[in-house]
C-alpha cells in the first residue's frame, strides 16, 4: 500500500509537491487499516548526468525523519528537464527495511508500484534484494527494457504478460529512463485508492495518486488499465493496454 508521485519539469523544481506527499504520509486512508498514513519508508530519485540517482530513501516514517529536509533541497537544486519519483509506503508485504523502499533503481530505470501481486515469481535476470513484490516487477521491467529499448513498450509487454494473468489488488506503476515518465492504472478492488491523475502547468506534469492540499495545474484522471507517457517537452500520449 502506497501513495507516490512522478514529476517531469522543464523549469526549476517546485518542492512543494514532496511537502503535499508529506503530509499524505500522515493522512492518508489506507483500505481496511484503522491507523492513518503511511509510515514504512520514503524515497525519492531523480537523474544526474543520465544515471538515476537517490536524492532520500529511508525506511523510517518521512513524517518524522530529519533527513528528509537535505533531499528536498537536493530535488530544488535540479537542472531541467527533471525527472522524479517519490513514494511513501505502507507495507502490505515484507517488513519497513531499505530494501523494500520505493522507488527502485535497477540500472537506468526508476520504479515504484501501489498495489499487490499475488504470486509473483520473477524470472527476471537480477536477484531481488527485499521481499517484495514490487521489486521483482521492477527487475522484470528492467530485463524487458534491455531488450526493447523503449520504456513504454517494455511496461505494456510487462503488463499483458506478467500482470494481466495474476491476481492483483492493485497495479498502479510509475517508471522512468530520464527520457520518459510513465504512469500505469490497473486495480480490482478499491479503485478509488488505487488512483492516478495528472496535473499539467506549462513547465511541469505530476503524475500523484493522493494530494493533502491540492496539486497545481489541471487535472485529469488516468483511466483503468491506462499508460500514460510524459517527454522532456512535457508532451504526453495516453493508449489503453488491452
Amino acid at each position: 500500500m502506497c501513495r507516490m508521485v512522478g514529476v517531469v519539469s522543464k523549469g526549476p523544481f517546485h518542492s512543494e509537491v514532496l511537502e503535499d506527499l508529506r503530509q499524505v504520509s500522515e493522512t492518508g486512508k489506507v483500505p481496511g487499516w484503522k491507523r492513518l498514513g503511511h509510515r514504512d519508508g520514503w524515497g525519492i530519485a531523480t537523474f544526474d548526468n543520465g544515471s538515476p540517482v537517490y536524492l532520500g530513501r529511508s525506511p523510517l516514517w518521512v513524517a518524522h525523519d530529519d533527513s528528509l529536509a537535505g533531499a528536498v533541497e537536493r530535488a530544488s537544486a535540479l537542472a531541467p528537464p527533471s525527472f522524479l519519483v517519490a513514494h511513501v509506503r505502507a507495507a502490505s508485504r515484507g517488513k519497513a527495511t531499505l530494501p523494500n523502499t520505493h522507488p527502485f533503481i535497477v540500472d537506468g530505470l526508476i520504479f515504484a508500484h501501489n498495489g499487490t501481486i499475488r504470486g509473483f515469481v520473477t524470472t527476471a535476470s537480477r536477484k531481488p534484494m527485499g521481499e517484495t513484490d514490487s521489486e521483482r516487477l521492477a527487475l522484470v521491467v528492467a530485463d524487458r527494457y534491455e531488450e526493447m529499448h523503449d520504456l513504454p513498450s517494455a511496461l505494456k509487454s510487462v503488463v499483458r504478460e506478467e500482470v494481466f494473468p495474476r491476481k492483483f489488488t492493485g497495479a498502479v506503476l510509475l517508471a522512468t529512463d530520464g527520457k520518459v515518465m510513465c504512469g500505469y492504472r490497473d486495480f480490482s478492488e478499491n479503485g478509488g485508492y488505487y488512483d492516478l491523475r495528472t496535473a499539467a502547468t506549462p513547465d511541469r506534469v505530476v503524475l500523484f495518486q493522493e494530494t493533502y492540499g491540492g496539486i497545481e495545474g489541471v487535472v485529469s484522471q488516468v483511466k483503468r488499465r491506462e499508460l500514460v507517457s510524459i517527454g522532456p517537452d512535457l508532451g504526453m500520449k495516453r493508449e489503453t493496454i488491452r
